[in-house]
């Protein structure tokens, strides 16, 4: 036993006052950014119903919370000088509500735990778990987090000079005085709380509860069969784009129209040229290896126009950018266009209409053009009009028909056919119910593929995937945005091959899926589940009853929260 905590003995306060004043003044100026203690006044820190802490004891608490060797920038970006704040003013809660239940802590026990070199500290319940880990006050285990079942909130003090030697009180004396500038008898008190407060912890954690229907919850598995529709693929290759298909519908939806020419009129002017892209993207600092197969794309696309394929078919199969929906048609070529557009004017310049440019660098990446008509005065408008109207009709019909599509998939699957036998049969369906362009002569080698060929070969088309299994929190379709959790919306379906009764909206298109299956946790999964949600169960329990305690305290409880702000001054490096 530590016969010497009881009294601490007048040579060992008169030579620990010696040390303490050569050893304090070194580390709280310059460990960890704290400021110094000694020559303090008396200020209370927390104050509660007659008990004051003062800033020997917060600073106490803040040199055994931070870890050796740490700088002032950690300290600030992890918010301690705050945290051991809340920390102390929980403990004294705590502490006083466990004494008005009769609770102690006997001396064996507290000699007990000094003797092992274990000095607790209090930080708030909220945030036990990560800071015991990120903080060295627990038993790490490979992962990074606190061992599972190891106290946590306890700092390990070097106590024995080698692990096979028995307890040494002096060197116990000089890690306390370093660590906290606190004398024995100073810092057994403290420890007495630390223990009290934590013996009510573990009371409130003793009554949280783990039911066997939240282990499940939790790890549950499923998977999922889906379907996603790309509106884009349906306006490059199931809308029809006629010029009939597009007054028919800009007659009907006037006042549409009319809004979008007023905003786009003024980049329309007679004699300009209406001009068709192919663009490929590409990033004006990208090195060869990035450069080559991109430009490689560029004179493809070049390849085939001059061979004869119909421009907005290479468009839409080898073009980026809005325009690659309308078959690569830009209008009327004015500095609206942004980026590249002097580049793009002077090459349309020296076209003849009709002719296809060579491959074209602006900023914006590369390009080929061709120039289709130069606009007269006398049609200006009809011609501006229909272009505006084709790009406004297009998204509209195009989000429709895919939706449309993927409300048809589910009355398929719904009907007993496989999802994947659906969702081919339904795009060959698809890729043929669009018109196509007149036949044009073809002075190429290589065949030109037929509309319906380049649509179930493009990359966009409607897609069957199976999901790996995920779990309620996780994400089976990484490679989509929906507006609606999938994860939720398919633990909703309670039985296999069940299917969602509308598709999901994603910012792409429309997404729907059918469980495949669910699968509980396999034992030791949820064992470790059980654990990992009782603790965190645990951790919230005592976070609200102390809430609850200090909302009780109400004006009693006075907090100098100066203590929690750090003001020291930390750069971006450190």
């Amino acid at each position: 036993m530590l016969r010497f905590f009881r009294g601490g003995g007048v040579a060992q306060v008169v030579v620990g006052g010696i040390v303490s004043t050569i050893i304090v003044v070194f580390m709280v100026e310059f460990r960890a950014g704290r400021g110094p203690t000694a020559g303090f006044k008396r200020q209370c820190v927390v104050e509660f119903r007659g008990t004051c802490l003062d800033q020997k004891e917060y600073f106490a608490e803040l040199g055994l919370v931070v870890p050796r060797g740490a700088d002032a920038a950690s300290i600030k970006r992890l918010g301690l000088r705050r945290k051991v704040l809340d920390g102390l003013v929980e403990r004294e809660l705590l502490v006083e509500r466990a004494r008005s239940l009769d609770l102690g802590v006997g001396e064996d026990t507290i000699n007990a735990e000094l003797e092992a070199g274990r000095a607790h500290v209090s930080l708030p319940a909220s945030d036990i778990g990560p800071l015991s880990a990120q903080l060295g006050l627990c038993r790490l285990e490979g992962r990074g987090s606190c061992e599972r079942g190891s106290e946590r909130l306890v700092r390990q003090l070097h106590v024995q000079r080698t692990p096979n030697e028995p307890f040494d009180y002096k060197l116990y004396e000089r890690e306390i005085r370093v660590l906290s500038n606190r004398g024995p008898r100073e810092f057994k008190s403290m420890q007495e709380k630390e223990l009290l407060a934590e013996r009510l912890r573990g009371m409130v954690r003793s009554r949280v509860r783990v039911s066997p229907a939240e282990i499940e919850a939790l790890g549950e598995r499923a998977v999922i069969r889906s379907a996603s529709v790309s509106r884009d693929w349906f306006a490059k290759y199931a809308v029809d784009s006629s010029d009939a298909a597009v007054d028919r519908w800009s007659f009907e939806n006037r006042s549409q129209v009319d809004g979008a020419w007023e905003a786009e009129k003024a980049n329309w002017t007679a004699g300009c040229s209406l001009v068709r892209e192919v663009v490929i993207p590409m990033q004006s600092m990208a090195v060869d290896e990035e450069q080559n197969p991109l430009r490689q794309k560029a004179n493809e696309a070049r390849a085939r126009l001059v061979g004869g394929e119909p421009f907005g078919d290479v468009a839409r199969a080898l073009s980026s950018g809005p325009a690659a929906l309308l078959g690569g048609e830009l209008g009327c070529l004015s500095k609206s266009y942004g980026l590249g557009y002097d580049e793009l004017s002077k090459a349309v310049a020296s076209l003849k209409t009709g002719e296809i440019s060579q491959v074209i660098d602006t900023p914006r990446g590369l390009h080929v053009v061709q120039v289709e008509a130069q606009v007269d005065a006398a049609k200006l408008e009809e011609v501006g009009r229909r272009h505006v109207a084709r790009g406004l009709y297009t998204h509209f019909a195009a989000d429709e028909a895919a939706h449309k599509f993927a409300s048809d998939l589910i009355e398929r699957v719904k009907a007993g056919q496989k999802l994947e036998d659906a969702v081919r049969e339904a795009t060959e369906q698809a890729a043929k119910s669009r018109p196509a362009p007149a036949a044009k002569p073809h002075a190429g080698k290589t065949p030109i593929a037929s509309p319906e060929t380049q649509a179930l070969a493009a990359s966009d088309r409607p897609h069957f995937e199976v999901s790996a299994p995920f779990p309620r929190s996780g994400n089976p379709l990484p490679d989509l945005e929906p507006k609606d959790s999938i994860a939720a919306k398919a633990f909703e379906l309670s039985k296999p091959d069940q299917i969602v009764d509308k598709p999901l909206e994603t910012a792409s298109g429309w997404v729907l899926f059918q469980l495949k299956e669910r699968t509980a946790p396999e034992k030791a999964e949820a064992e470790e589940l059980r654990a990992t949600l009782l603790q965190y169960k645990a951790d919230e329990a005592v976070a609200e009853y102390v809430a609850g305690l200090r909302k009780a305290a109400g004006a009693k409880l006075v907090v100098d929260g100066s203590f929690g702000e750090d003001k020291s001054r930390t750069t971006d490096d450190e």
